[in-house]
């Protein structure tokens, strides 16, 4: 081969979310709450927190309602809109650790591994901590604490 091709490899960088040179791409609601989900599952103090009508029944299992944990993922809502993403999450922050400093994480976290992930700009994170839990994470299949 004497020549160089013309084409290269496509980049992660080149193939954003909405129009583009190639055509569309398209990322569902649905998939981006899921991604930024397992991110916020991902920090250690923070988790899924019970629905409103969960807590109001008290600690008895229920079958369909919401249980307050820290190893499972929160309730996530995307809106996507073109390369831009809003995202609201419903947590749980593990007693005594700092509310703000959770929530900064958290928002951090997600924002970075959405926008890795799907190649979308996220524009706004919106968080509700609606329950303290107490307990302790259990540690990663790696031997490190996330």
């Amino acid at each position: 081969m004497t020549g160089q091709q013309d084409t290269a490899p496509m980049s992660p960088e080149r193939a954003r979310p909405g129009r583009t040179e190639l055509g569309r791409i398209d990322i569902s609601d649905d998939v981006v709450a899921k991604i930024a989900a397992y991110a916020a599952a991902e920090i250690p103090d923070a988790g899924s927190a019970a629905s409103g009508f969960g807590r109001m029944l008290g600690r008895r299992k229920t079958p369909g309602v919401r249980r307050t944990s820290l190893t499972a993922a929160p309730k996530t809502i995307a809106r996507v809109d073109g390369a831009t993403a809003r995202l609201s999450l419903v947590i749980s922050v593990r007693w005594p650790a700092p509310i703000p400093r959770v929530c900064a994480a958290v928002r951090r976290h997600v924002g970075d591994r959405v926008a890795e992930l799907t190649g979308l700009v996220v524009t706004d994170i919106d968080i509700e901590v609606t329950d303290l839990t107490m307990g302790e994470r259990p540690r990663r299949v790696d031997g490190a604490n996330a």
